[in-house]
């Protein structure tokens, strides 16, 4: 990921963090449409979205990237009430 990617992404979590939803998801969004794999992006933007498809497919796209990811694995099972 290269170094302006990479400082999008640290400031969409920082605006997350920070309960800027709307900076976030821009951010995020601007991210992973320059680099579909970005794994943390995709996994920021679910708590950036606010529509339970949104996060689920945020979601899904992590555990594409990683199945083994502990975060993208809580994340759908709270999503389908497991947890």
């Amino acid at each position: 990921m290269d170094r302006n990617l990479a400082d999008m992404l640290y400031q969409g979590a920082l605006a997350l963090q920070q309960g800027d939803k709307l900076r976030a998801r821009e951010l995020l969004l601007r991210v992973v449409e320059a680099d579909e794999n970005a794994e943390e992006a995709w996994l920021w933007l679910s708590g950036a979205v606010d529509d339970p498809e949104d996060q689920r497919t945020a979601l899904e796209n992590v555990l594409a990237l990683n199945p083994d990811n502990p975060h993208a694995r809580h994340g759908l099972a709270v999503l389908d009430g497991r947890a």
